[in-house]
């Protein structure tokens, strides 16, 4: 009874020092996503008005990052999936990816990005 007492306390300590990924790891997700040619995983991480995409508005974001995967070059596919996010500025339930902490990514994708904390967890604020 003992073991299953410090087991569940164990547990317990463990979930509580869990989080979600951090705003920098949020934005790899979407570039990573887009190197897999993954518009639903993107979409997923991605806001805007303060909520997290849903209904019509998901369905836009992924038909709209079908047209354009469908205009990426193939070597542009192995980069993103390789892309680094080496940190962000945070503050409160907003944070900010600089370009110059975005790496190993084609030209043109390391842009500054926005995101917005909802309900514990971090998404690419398109509104921003």
């Amino acid at each position: 009874m003992a073991r299953l007492a410090t087991a569940t306390a164990m547990a317990a300590a463990a979930a509580s020092c869990s989080s979600s990924p951090g705003p920098a790891a949020t934005v790899e997700t979407f570039m990573h996503a887009m190197g897999d040619k993954n518009p639903d995983a993107a979409c997923g991480v991605v806001s805007t008005g303060g909520r997290p995409l849903q209904g019509d508005l998901l369905a836009q974001c992924r038909v709209g990052l079908q047209k354009v995967l469908a205009e990426v070059r193939s070597e542009e596919f192995a980069a993103l999936r390789q892309a680094k996010v080496t940190g962000a500025s945070v503050n409160g339930d907003k944070a900010t990816v600089r370009p110059d902490q975005i790496t190993q990514v084609p030209a043109g994708y390391a842009n500054t990005i926005e995101l917005v904390r909802i309900d514990g967890r971090w998404y690419i604020d398109s509104t921003g």
